[in-house]
């Protein structure tokens, strides 16, 4: 007699609830997985049930991977974390592997990626999603900034002056020009306003978008991008 494989436990804690309710919804359609809920602090009976992957937004997959975590206690060792967020910086996107988490998906891209996501991570393997996979290859091709040099280029993106800069980290003035100058060439960019929106769109200086990622995401307009068909 022929019996039904074993179905994937699959946790979502994602923290915006629309975005959580699809990912349920559409992970249940699929006989292959079994897909609960958990909100944050919450003692439920899914907790005691083997789960194999825990679908996150950004900030929470960073506290996940810390099992020491009190948001995260409770959760098995051996469940890998996917990470299902618009953030496609190159900066985070390598802090969030870096940190341990085993899967990279983006908001807005199709149902098929998620499902190839949490397949793959629960055979042990890692996965990102091809937008995510181009944006890491594409990073390889860029020139490296030493510490001094990402030092000198946050102030840049801050708009602080030659001279304030060489004040702030107590260099020669000549210096902060020879550092400019070869961060301008790594970035390939004309201007000094140039080079500060190269390094925020690859996430090597902050701007807004930091605060945002690391909140919860509740309401926010890219939650209705996650397509389910």
């Amino acid at each position: 007699m022929n019996s039904e494989p074993e179905r994937l436990n699959v946790l979502v804690m994602h923290a915006d609830p629309i975005v959580c309710t699809g990912v349920i919804a559409a992970l249940r359609e699929n006989v292959a997985f079994n897909a609960f809920e958990r909100r944050f602090n919450a003692s439920t009976a899914e907790e005691e049930q083997r789960i194999a992957v825990v679908i996150t937004d950004y900030a929470t997959a960073l506290r996940a991977v810390d099992r020491g975590s009190e948001r995260t206690r409770g959760l098995p060792n051996d469940a890998k974390v996917l990470v299902l967020t618009p953030n496609d910086r190159e900066a985070d996107i390598r802090r969030a592997i870096e940190a341990g988490v085993f899967g990279y998906v983006l908001v807005g891209g199709p149902l098929d990626e998620l499902v190839d996501g949490v397949a793959a991570l629960a055979k042990g393997l890692r996965y990102m999603s091809p937008a995510v996979a181009h944006r890491m290859a594409e990073s390889l091709t860029h020139a490296t900034l030493s510490s001094r040099e990402l030092e000198v280029l946050r102030l840049v993106a801050d708009g602080e002056a030659n001279k304030v800069i060489a004040r702030e980290l107590d260099i020669e003035l000549g210096t902060v020009k020879a550092h400019v100058s070869a961060i301008m060439s790594k970035l390939g960019a004309r201007s000094r306003t140039q080079a500060a929106s190269i390094a925020a769109a690859r996430g090597l200086v902050s701007d807004a978008r930091d605060q945002l990622h690391l909140l919860p995401i509740v309401g926010r307009a890219q939650s209705s991008q996650l397509r389910m068909t």
